[in-house]
Order: structure tokens, then C-alpha cells, then sequence
């Protein structure tokens, strides 16, 4: 079944080259079509429920073992959750007509939680300890869309997008600690992953044309990018999917949930909700940009 993904994506990066070489072609200068590179950047929302779920619950997990530990203090703790981040995107458009036109293109979508926002701070007997989780997610579209213009003034028109592509996805969160009064954090456990799957997206903006042959757009967005099926390497070396997974501790009687690379699908009467991760992409992006006429 995996070989038969592979083969499957691997098709589809070949179909997806095919059609940059025939766009190429078609855009040489003898053809009379119309060729812009457009280039966009935004703000772009996101649904990493799971992540958020594993952060908010570690944390949970270290208030209640410094709560039950009578010589710990827990002084507080600074959780940020991943909900947006930022949306960057290059394609070449070719117009076949001057209201409808192809594009290729490849994008970069980026999300993190630093140490600060993942931070529990707790003192023990041999001093305050700060606690810290960063997780970073990115992901690298290429897709091929298909556009079609409504002139609504002279140089203002309204358009609309789809689009599908493959998406090549990486997940990775640390964990660290250290004194406060120490610079730099000692990290004892890594997950680091990546995985591909496909990308669907709808979008609708405007267009402005100038004397120059340069075009400026805003364009609202809606995308849809579930990716799972990651894999990867841990701190120990150990590699394997990513799992996502509730740990049940019998000792503070608390189901935590879980990202984690395991080398096989965890079982047993302390796991329940075992499932491959899914790290979800799907949003919405407000970008503004410009494409330029060769």
C-alpha cells in the first residue's frame, strides 16, 4: 500500500513537471500569450487543534507533578496556541486568453510556538526550573491552478482561482529545560517528521492594472490540506511514524495527550485514541501581491 503511494505521488510530481515544460513552451515569445510571475504574501489561519491539544496538556501534566510533589513550587506557566501564521507563494501564470490563464506554482506556509509561549516555570530545592515545548510546523505547496478574470472597470478586474497540488509537510516540537539563571536550554527529547499529501484551494480576488504592465491583487483564499502519514527520527534515534495518542498516568490519574515517534503503533490499557497524527493545513489566507508582465 505505501509503495503504491509513493508510485502515486511520484506520477503526479511527473505530471506536474510535464505541464512547467509545456507552459514554457507555450509562453515563448512567438506564441502572442500573455506570461506574468505573481508573488504573494499574507497571513494565513490554521487548524492545529492536536498540536494545541499535546502543548496544553503537557503543560497540565507538569503543574499537576510539581502540585504533587511537596517540596516543588508551581509558579505559573505561559501557553500560546497555533492558530495562524504566515503565507508565502511564487507562480507563474500563463493567460491563455485575456480572461482565462493557467499558473505553476510553489508556496511556503510557517508556524511556531517559541520557547517563550511554551513556557512552566517551576521551583525545586535545587532552584527555579523553566520548562519549555517549541513546536514549529511548515509546509511546501506546489500547485497548479486555473484562473478566470471579470473585467469590472478599465483597469480593475475580479478573479477567480482553483487549484490542486502536493504538499511536502515537516512537524517538529523539542523538549528543554533549564535554570533561570542559566542562558541557554538543555534539550532531552526531539521529534522531528515530515510526510506529503495533497492540497485543494479556492480563492478570490482583485486585480489592478497599471500603465506599466504591472498588476497589484488582493486575494482571499480558502485551502484545504490535511496531511498525515509523517514519519521521522527521535532524540534517541529511534524511527517510525508520528502517532498521535492519550497516555494515561497512573500516578496523577491524567490522560495526556501525545505527538510521538514510536517505532510501532502503541497499545496497551494506558493508551486509548492511537491514531496516525494528522497535522492540518486547512485555512484561510489574506495575501496581497503583485504579478509582472514579460
Amino acid at each position: 500500500m505505501v509503495n503504491m503511494l509513493h508510485i502515486k505521488k511520484e506520477n503526479t510530481m511527473i505530471g506536474i513537471a510535464r505541464i512547467m515544460i509545456l507552459l514554457i513552451a507555450l509562453a515563448a515569445p512567438s506564441s502572442g500569450l500573455d506570461l506574468h510571475f505573481k508573488i504573494s504574501a499574507g497571513y494565513t489561519s490554521l487548524k492545529l487543534d492536536s498540536i494545541n491539544r499535546s502543548i496544553e496538556d503537557w503543560a497540565e501534566w507538569k503543574k499537576i507533578e510539581a502540585e504533587e510533589n511537596q517540596n516543588w513550587m508551581y509558579l505559573g506557566e505561559n501557553i500560546g496556541r497555533m492558530h495562524s501564521g504566515i503565507n508565502l507563494e511564487g507562480e507563474i501564470l500563463l493567460f491563455v486568453t485575456p480572461r482565462f490563464g493557467v499558473g505553476l506554482g510553489a508556496g511556503y506556509i510557517y508556524s511556531d510556538l517559541n520557547e517563550e509561549e511554551t513556557e512552566v516555570t517551576v521551583q525545586r530545592p535545587g532552584g527555579t526550573l523553566s520548562q519549555v515545548l517549541p513546536v514549529t510546523v511548515s509546509v511546501y505547496p506546489i500547485t497548479l491552478s486555473a484562473y478566470y478574470l471579470i473585467p469590472l472597470k478599465k483597469k480593475l478586474s475580479l478573479f477567480f482561482r482553483g487549484g490542486y497540488g502536493l504538499a511536502w509537510a515537516k512537524y517538529v516540537n523539542r523538549e528543554g529545560r533549564k535554570l533561570i539563571t542559566v542562558k541557554n536550554y538543555n534539550y532531552s527529547e526531539l521529534q522531528k517528521a515530515s510526510a506529503t499529501g495533497a492540497i485543494i484551494l479556492g480563492s478570490l480576488g482583485f486585480v489592478y492594472e497599471t500603465d506599466a504592465g504591472v498588476r497589484f491583487f488582493i486575494e482571499g483564499l480558502v485551502r484545504r490540506a490535511k496531511i498525515q502519514g509523517f514519519s521521522g527520527e527521535n532524540e534517541l534515534g529511534t524511527t517510525g511514524p508520528l502517532f498521535y495518542f492519550e497516555e494515561y498516568s497512573p500516578d496523577f490519574d491524567f490522560w495526556q495527550a501525545k505527538n510521538k515517534i514510536m517505532a510501532e503503533e502503541p497499545s496497551g490499557s494506558n493508551f486509548r485514541s492511537v491514531a496516525e497524527a494528522v497535522v492540518d493545513f486547512s485555512g484561510f489566507s489574506a495575501k496581497i501581491g503583485f504579478m509582472i508582465r514579460f
